[in-house]
């Protein structure tokens, strides 16, 4: 044990120190450019490609080189534009360029504090969670940077690459598209040990940190929520589960609600599968389960395409069909109706990512941990009560 513990701190170490000396020279060395060309206020400079290339570092590289001077008021940067010199005395620039000199040579540069978090959409329900972990990220003074991966395993795994190259990149929040299994990236960040929480995700083939929500308790207080209502035949729609653990979490919290209150679980009233958001798919799953007086839906989306199944068969909500969601996504405002549905609280998820990250980033040795943040029940207009 100690001998491991020893090649962790001398991974960290150097890989510290590589970071610090990188980002540093970078950062100088553009500063001397500007002095030799003697830049003018407001005058453009090279782009992130041109200072990538010349100084043999990659686009990420010099974009946070560039980043840093903004923050020190020495640059200004024009979305789409570029980057300019701001109104300075180039003295004051020569004294940095001293400065940074200085602490590059006697290890004293300050440590790049960046992030990166992988993100597969910008819907409304991810939107939330980045904009929560870049305000608790600003308060740990991190700075973050933000990818898309599509929903792609493919563009996930490229991304993972392309940010573990990148020295000044200290840790990865990533939040998993619906991909069932690690894939080589992430085995590879598993075995450097290099600091990576999970969002929303458990891979069971191998631990990671990860922050996720109860799926398993609000799927089930969902169910016990129905049955307190009076409601007993009650259906569960859902996209696929198949390696998707948040999906089976919700899957298996639904049969053990019913399990537990000693209600029928009908095959036909559980339908699972991608093409749960077809309005006609949802129609036939109603013609089917005519009996039903209520469906537990595993995602927001499912729930508000069932109401419009619903309601063109002439169903009315929630007179003679309940509907209860899971996400507490607003994509429901849209709807005529106030939908009942689980939430997902995202400023606990959010905050908990960085916290954990940044443990992970100063304390390597700590083992994996799993955290798993309570939902509740948001009551609205789409449950009836038949007691």
């Amino acid at each position: 044990m100690k001998e491991t513990s020893r090649h962790t701190e001398e991974r960290k170490t150097s890989r510290g120190n590589n970071t610090d000396t990188l980002y540093s020279r970078v950062r100088n060395e553009i500063l001397k450019m500007i002095i030799e060309r003697q830049i003018g206020p407001n005058e453009i400079l090279p782009s992130e490609g041109e200072i990538a290339e010349r100084f043999g570092v990659s686009k990420m590289t010099s974009k946070l080189a560039l980043n840093s001077l903004a923050e020190d008021h020495i640059i200004y940067r024009i979305p789409r534009r570029g980057s300019f010199l701001a109104d300075v005395d180039l003295n004051k620039i020569r004294s940095m360029v001293d400065a940074d000199a200085r602490g590059v040579s006697n290890g004293l540069a300050v440590k790049s504090n960046y992030f990166a978090l992988i993100i597969p959409k910008l819907d409304s329900y991810c939107g939330n969670i980045v904009r929560e972990i870049l305000k608790v990220a600003e308060d740990y003074n991190y700075h973050v940077i933000v990818k898309y991966s599509d929903g792609a395993s493919e563009k996930e795994e490229q991304l993972l690459a392309e940010i573990a190259k990148v020295p000044e990149i200290r840790g990865v929040i990533l939040f998993p598209g619906d991909n069932n299994t690690c894939g080589v990236e992430l085995l590879n960040y598993k075995v450097r040990n290099y600091p990576i929480v999970m969002v929303d995700r458990v891979f069971k083939e191998i631990e990671f940190d990860s922050i996720c929500h109860n799926h398993y308790q609000g799927a089930k207080d969902a169910v016990s929520y129905l049955i307190k209502k009076g409601h007993s035949k009650i259906g569960f729609i859902s996209k696929s589960i198949s390696g998707v653990t948040s999906r089976e979490e919700r899957y298996q919290g639904y049969m053990a609600g019913m399990m537990e209150a000693n209600k029928r679980i009908r095959n036909e009233s559980v339908q699972i599968g991608d093409n749960m958001v077809i309005i006609d798919v949802l129609k036939d799953y109603l013609i089917r389960n005519e009996s039903l007086t209520a469906v537990f839906c595993a995602d927001d989306y499912i729930a508000v395409y069932l109401y419009y199944a619903a309601q063109e068969l002439g169903k009315r909500i929630p007179e003679d069909l309940s509907i209860i969601g899971f996400t507490d996504n607003e994509i429901l405002s849209y709807l005529p109706l106030k939908m009942t549905t689980v939430r997902q609280p995202v400023e606990e998820l959010g905050c908990l990512a960085v916290e954990v990250l940044i443990d992970k980033i100063n304390d390597s040795s700590i083992p994996p941990r799993t955290i798993r943040i309570k939902t509740e029940i948001v009551e609205r207009d789409s449950v009836s009560n038949l007691v």
